[in-house]
Formats: structure tokens, sequence, C-alpha cells
């Protein structure tokens, strides 16, 4: 059994199930069975994800203003 546990910003459901898909075949690839190849996707809020101690949502905000 293969778990891949992915964190991303939001995206909608269309973009999620391609992401799974194609993560799936990269596994496949390498010899996991299709069947027991689990992807987990955590959407993580760009108010609650960071860099350089400012948040994604806070640095778009930025590049709009300049």
């Amino acid at each position: 059994m293969a778990i891949i546990r992915a964190e991303i910003g939001k995206r909608d459901q269309e973009t999620k199930e391609a992401i799974i898909a194609e993560l799936t075949d990269v596994l496949v690839k390498y010899g996991s069975p299709r069947e027991n190849t689990h992807v987990i996707l955590y959407e993580v809020s760009y108010d609650n994800w960071a860099k350089g101690g400012v948040t994604y949502n806070n640095r778009k905000r930025a590049q709009e203003t300049s």
C-alpha cells in the first residue's frame, strides 16, 4: 500500500481530481498497485499559509496594489 499526503492551496474540484489522478499514476509507474494507492489532499487556506512571515493572501494583495 502507498499513501501520498499533499498540502495544497485551495483548488477547484476538477483540479483536485486531476492532481489525485496524476499522483496515483506516478506511484503506479513505480510499482504500486493502483487499487492500493491512496492520495490525501490537505487544503490549506492562504490565510494560514505564509512565507517569510507574510501570508500568501497578503502577498497577493500587496502585488495587486503595486
